[in-house]
């Protein structure tokens, strides 16, 4: 099947030049044909010389945040579908196609890494079991409600609904922001189970396990944004087996660039 995929794929990237590589090697070309590749990006090492040789367009950022970063991308993106993902390599772009046509059905789509997922794995899924049902969980209680991760950074939307939503948050809050915007909207969310694949380079290199304090920031960010329910209904849809049979390469090294 072929697919014309006009999306703008969106990556805030801060020192990725580990996986970068490989996370841009394996968007589907048909997005690199027909849509743009982005990498909004703030790093101090060769991220963004290594995204240009792929062929992506990369936008300088002034400063550092994940929210900012997303922000500023989506400023540059032509496209009227975006897709956001990470440049660590846990974020599988086979699936852009996926999105880009779930797109035709639903307002918001969230990629969220789910631990029954049969490929991905093994340890980190049993790890992330307790403590992602645990946030997963407390969002229920902000009418906010997945199967998987909550607040996963591989999400597509609409280029007018993103904008309808006036983000603020130029950190890690920014997807938690969106979850508050997306309950207050009203919107039709389809949520699809991908793997948990280890981050290229270790969870070492993850800053947010380093940082417990983040995890109450979400906590009080969610809280504040959401007190009573809204007199619109987000609708949550859910596709329980998405490329079941799609297993994630392992490659001990990222590609190197010719």
């Amino acid at each position: 099947m072929v697919f014309f995929v006009e999306v703008s794929v969106i990556i805030p990237t801060l020192n990725e030049e580990i996986s970068i590589a490989n996370v841009l090697s394996r968007i589907p070309r048909a997005v690199w044909e027909h849509g743009e590749v982005i990498v909004a990006d703030s790093s101090t090492d060769r991220t963004p010389i290594i995204a240009r040789r792929f062929g992506a367009k990369v936008i300088r950022v002034p400063r550092r945040g994940k929210g900012y970063a997303m922000r500023i991308g989506a400023q540059y993106a032509t496209m009227d579908k975006l897709i956001f993902m990470d440049g660590d390599g846990q974020d599988p772009p086979e699936y852009i196609p996926l999105i880009v046509k779930a797109l035709d059905h639903f307002d918001v789509v969230l990629c969220a890494r789910h631990p029954g997922h049969p490929a991905g794995d093994f340890i980190q899924r049993l790890i992330s079991y307790v403590s992602m049902n645990l946030m997963r969980i407390f969002f229920s209680r902000t009418y906010f409600y997945t199967r998987g991760d909550p607040l996963p950074g591989f999400r597509g939307i609409h280029r007018d609904i993103w904008e309808k939503m006036n983000l603020h948050s130029d950190n890690f809050l920014i997807e938690t922001e969106m979850n508050i915007k997306i309950v207050k909207l009203g919107l039709r969310i389809l949520e699809i189970p991908i793997p948990i694949i280890p981050r290229i380079g270790g969870a070492a290199r993850s800053r947010f396990l380093r940082r417990i304090d983040q995890l109450f920031k979400i906590i009080i960010t969610a809280l504040r944004g959401i007190k009573n329910p809204t007199q619109k209904e987000a609708r949550f849809y859910f596709m329980e087996k998405a490329l079941g049979s799609y297993i994630p390469p392992k490659m001990s090294r990222p590609i190197e660039n010719k």
